[in-house]
């Protein structure tokens, strides 16, 4: 078996797997169209509940930053200092 041979093996078979993967990938395009087409999409689950009550953040009185959120960061910030490794 000579180079010439080898060649023309080599390129016989990538001809072969580039055909397979081109309609492969065509036939899954296709296929993915189709479906999009023809069945319909799931609709999103309601909760009634959910509707009926509406959920308000509460407003703060005061312009500012809540003092025991500034107390928890604080916290939070000084405990991940004792814990890092230097």
């Amino acid at each position: 078996m000579n180079i010439t041979e080898s060649l023309l093996k080599a390129l016989t078979l990538l001809g072969l797997g580039m055909t397979f993967v081109f309609l492969f990938l065509g036939l899954l395009m296709v296929a993915v169209s189709l479906m999009a087409k023809y069945i319909p999409a799931d609709e999103p689950v309601v909760n009634k509940n959910a509707l009926k009550r509406k959920t308000v953040a509460p407003v703060s009185t005061q312009q500012g930053v809540n003092p025991t959120l500034i107390a928890a960061i604080t916290s939070a910030v000084q405990q991940y200092r004792k814990t890092e490794v230097v």
